[in-house]
């Protein structure tokens, strides 16, 4: 199970349909994390998607909803990633009325904008309020007729990108008196961030995580500098072993976690490995340079727990889709991909000057600048995934590659699961 810090946040919602490619029945799901001030995670969103919905008929997409959600759960062993933690679920007017039985202990109703606000709605909201279900409003914008879903509110979600600067603060000011909780959407920059923390917000959401923050005349520090070197002469086909040996033995908490890396369980070695110089040459260069990757970057020490783990999943799950593809294909390259394509995150620096600097082929960087080549498809496929952007995926090439959206959605799954272990063996756990 994840860490308790972790939380899942739940979300579904009735989108246009699937390309006819895609499977008729089963959901696809992706994860957003969401931070507090202190740039812990406290949550997940889950973002679900249901094929084949009839948008004109209400009754029936509210059921194609519930159906979705509870096969999330059975069929695609969501249980093993939300474990005990709390659940944020979208709402639609008519699920209001009529909850799905999911312990109200973990559930935060999370009440869909949009909706008309009448005496049904507020009669169903104080139902949900006298049951001790805790409810939040998304996208929320105050208006004369949304005013009235205050009092019922625990948390409230503003789009930052819809809302102008000016209309954040006045939204803020007008809510936070109400002791309501105000979680701050689709907060894409660091700079954003900034501002949503100095407005006043207690949560965020959004892709600033996965993106650098880069200041002009800023010197990289010698940690990073170090990190570099590393990736550099990792990437070096013809570097001598002792030469990498010699620059893990500089970083003692790396070389520490490398060896209890490699004495886990994970790697099933016959005997126990005593030294850095003895675990290269049992494993070799190109199965442990992946690892002292995620080692390294992983130990600079002014980047969110949720950073690593964000670079885990997108290297195995590339890793894995390029598992299906044939008994021929050799995956290294596709963790590399996945990998490095958030190097420009932990450096804080543009992608082209830090891929320069460490000598990756050229087919290795078209695939991460340009996602060009199958290593650089399979990351544009993991990256529209993990944003949930499904309608964007091509699913011509999957399929050409025999991968449905069942078996996506089962590599994703997949992947969390590995990620979660993953992190525990490496020793990269978020601090406590």
């Amino acid at each position: 199970m994840y860490s308790k810090h972790i939380q899942l946040h739940l979300a579904y919602t009735l989108l246009e349909p699937f390309p006819l490619a895609m499977s008729d029945s089963l959901p696809l799901l992706a994860r957003q994390p969401i931070f507090n001030t202190q740039m812990k995670v406290v949550a997940y969103e889950l973002l679900c998607r249901s094929s084949h919905v009839n948008q004109a008929n209400f009754s029936n997409g509210d059921a194609a909803s519930s159906q979705v959600l509870l096969n999330a759960f059975t069929e695609l062993s969501i249980t093993n990633v939300v474990g005990k933690h709390l659940a944020f679920i979208n709402f639609t007017r008519n699920l209001l009325q009529t909850p799905p039985p999911f312990d109200r202990k973990q559930l935060v109703v999370e009440v869909l904008e949009g909706q008309k606000v009448d005496a049904a709605m507020l009669h169903a909201l104080k139902v949900l309020r006298e049951h001790n279900y805790t409810i939040a409003l998304d996208d929320f914008i105050l208006t004369p007729e949304t005013e009235h879903l205050i009092p019922y509110a625990d948390i409230i979600k503003l789009d930052v990108l819809q809302l102008s600067a000016q209309d954040v603060v006045s939204h803020t000011k007008r809510l936070k008196p109400f002791g309501i909780k105000l979680l701050a959407e689709k907060v894409e920059t660091y700079e954003m961030l900034e501002f949503c923390k100095s407005a006043g917000f207690d949560l965020f959401q959004g892709y600033f995580l996965a993106r650098p923050q880069i200041i002009s005349g800023r010197k990289m520090s010698d940690n990073k500098q170090s990190v570099l070197q590393l990736l550099s002469a990792l990437q070096d086909p013809d570097v001598p072993v002792e030469k990498i040996e010699k620059m893990l033995a500089r970083d003692t908490v790396l070389s520490f976690k490398l060896l209890r890396l490699v004495n886990s369980a994970a790697f099933g070695l016959a005997r126990k490995v005593d030294s850095l110089k003895q675990a290269i040459m049992l494993l070799g260069l190109n199965k442990i340079k992946n690892w002292v990757n995620i080692l390294a970057m992983s130990n600079l020490g002014d980047k969110p727990h949720e950073l690593s783990v964000s670079a885990l999943t997108r290297a195995r799950m590339c890793e894995l889709i390029a598992n299906q593809f044939s008994a021929k294909t050799k995956t290294d390259g596709y963790f590399t991909v996945g990998l490095l394509s958030t190097l420009d995150a932990f450096m804080d620096a543009p992608m082209t000057t830090l891929l320069d600097s460490i000598s990756l082929s050229a087919h290795i960087n078209d695939a991460i600048l340009n996602q060009l080549g199958s290593e650089g498809k399979v990351l544009e496929i993991t990256t529209y995934y993990e944003k949930g952007e499904w309608e964007k995926i091509d699913w011509g090439y999957l399929e050409g590659h025999n991968i449905n959206a069942e078996q996506l959605a089962q590599i994703y799954v997949d992947t969390l699961e590995w990620v979660d272990k993953t992190i525990n063996d490496l020793g990269i756990g978020e601090k406590k």
